[in-house]
This record gives structure tokens, sequence and C-alpha cells, in this order.
């Protein structure tokens, strides 16, 4: 058994190897025999450009069976998706594998580290607390489906600047930078970038190809007094949702989130919910945002 940094030869086998994983987990829980959707192979090349050295596998006899990701935001790092062969769980591996991504955030100054799972799996609860996390807050999925004829608008042709966005995630924790992620997205050609005065946000136009559903994957704010700017900001991602052609968006938001009265209030339905979990301390000035570290 070998772990190493991952490859951009290995981006096939390590679909292949999500595919299996994932839907194995649903034909567990539902009893449905059916394939989940492949990662797009830019995910993975998109990673590895970004942060190669954050990108594990473990290898057996040559064959990959084990995955797993870190990302480094900052004084904070998250790691997802973290994923182990069927066949090969129970065995140690998740451990072996959680530990080196633990132990490369730590040489990127990452004085916390969060993920979020399926607080329904007790064995996957189980699993991140004997390593050390703590249960921080529920994640609630939540969804908006759209009347047809709504007005799409047109696209706005935003990017991402890195200094805006550490500046404003400096206000939530000091040191915490998420610009990376955007840059990802956008690199990927699904990630477009929103900003309003003291706000910007995140939407990933086609996350699951052909689902035809957009992600509003983050809304960053200085605080409350930009609650505001943040419900526009959000009122406009869904616009461009709607333009690129998506029918409906979802998102994943905080339970301690400000944001999240408003999302229920202009439509936004809960499908379900998962748990973050934290090892170190990540403190918060403030909850008027929105952002997971689901993989």
């Amino acid at each position: 058994m070998v772990i190493r940094q991952l490859r951009v030869e290995d981006v096939p086998s390590a679909q292949a190897l999500m595919a299996d994983t994932w839907s194995n987990l649903l034909k567990k829980q539902t009893g449905l025999d059916l394939s989940y959707p492949v990662r797009q192979a830019t995910w993975y090349t998109s990673r590895l450009r970004h942060e190669p050295l954050g990108c594990f596998c473990v290898e057996e006899n040559r064959k990959l069976i084990a995955t797993g990701f870190a990302l480094s935001c900052g004084n904070v790092g998250w790691i997802g998706p973290m994923e182990v062969s069927p066949a090969h769980q129970g065995k140690g591996y998740g451990s072996q594998l959680l530990l080196s991504l633990e132990t490369y955030l730590s040489t990127r100054g990452c004085k916390a580290v969060g993920l979020e799972t399926m607080k329904d799996i007790s064995r996957n609860m189980d699993f991140y607390s004997q390593a050390g996390y703590s249960v921080e807050q529920d994640m609630l999925f939540l969804e908006k489906d759209w009347l047809d004829g709504q007005d799409g608008g047109s696209p706005e042709k935003g990017k991402a600047d890195a200094k805006e966005i550490k500046r404003i995630a400096s206000t939530i924790n000091p040191g915490f930078d998420p610009s990376s992620e955007f840059k990802i997205y956008e690199e990927m050609g699904i990630g477009r970038t929103l900003t309003a005065k003291g706000a910007v946000a995140l939407l990933l136009t086609d996350p699951i190809p052909g689902s035809g559903k957009a992600y509003l994957r983050t809304v960053l704010t200085e605080g409350y007094h930009r609650i505001d700017e943040a419900i526009g900001l959000v009122q406009r991602v869904e616009r461009e949702a709607l333009w690129s052609g998506a029918r409906a968006i979802f998102t994943i938001v905080p339970a301690q989130s400000e944001l999240l009265t408003y999302l229920l209030r202009g439509g936004y339905k809960p499908k379900g919910a998962d748990v973050r979990m934290v090892k170190g301390e990540f403190a918060r000035a403030h909850e008027c945002s929105i952002f997971s570290w689901s993989g």
C-alpha cells in the first residue's frame, strides 16, 4: 500500500473510484442499483493545478483504492471529498489518508481543519470524532424551483478579485482566504463571481452536468450591515443561473447563517442536512455568509 500525490494520469481511475463509492452508498441507503454521476475530469485537473500537494491517493498493487483532497484557505483548511473503494473500507486506509491530508494542511499554516459529512451515517460521525473532530453545526441543503417564463436577464462578466475576496473573508475570520476556490471553479468554466459593495458570491452554473440545477456555492459579506447587499447578490445569482439554462438552484447553508431566514422566505425549501465538523478553532466574527466545506 502506497500513499502518494495524485497525478493527472490518475484522473480516469479516480473518476471510476468516485462513481463506484457513491453508487455503492446509494444502494445501501435506498436499495436502488443506480450509477452515480461521474465527477467531471476538469474538477480533478483544476485542483491539481491549484493545489497539487493537497491531492492524495492510496494505491495497492498499482490500483487506485482511495482518494482525498485538501484545500488551504489561509489559516483554515478543509478536507473533501475523501473516497475509499467499498471493497477496502474498514481496513484503516481512510485513517491514513486523513492523516496525510491533515499533515499537508499543517505545513500550509492552517490552524483549523474542517469537513462536512452525512450526519445520518453514524460510521462517518464516529470515524471523524475518533480522529479529533467536533461537531460545529448542521449544514442545510436548500433548493428553489423556477417558474416557466421568468426573465433570466443578461449574463454578468464578473471575475474573481483575489484581494477583495480575501479582504471580505478576513472580516469573518482574520486570515481566512477562500479565493482559490473561486479561481478553481472559474477555471473549470462553471464558476461565476458576482460582487456588490462589501459582498461577493460564487455561482456554479453546471456542477452536475445534465441536472438542470445551478449551485449557489458562496456568499461572503463584511457583516450584518451588508445584509441588503447579500440578498441582492442572491437575487442576481438566481438571474444568472436562469440565464445559464438552469431550471432550479440549490445551496448548502450553515444553520447559524444570518441569511437562512431570507432564503426560506425567498422560496428555498429544505431538502436535507449534513454536519460540519472541525478540528481546531475557527472562530467567526459574524454569520452573515454562506460557505460550505463539502467536497
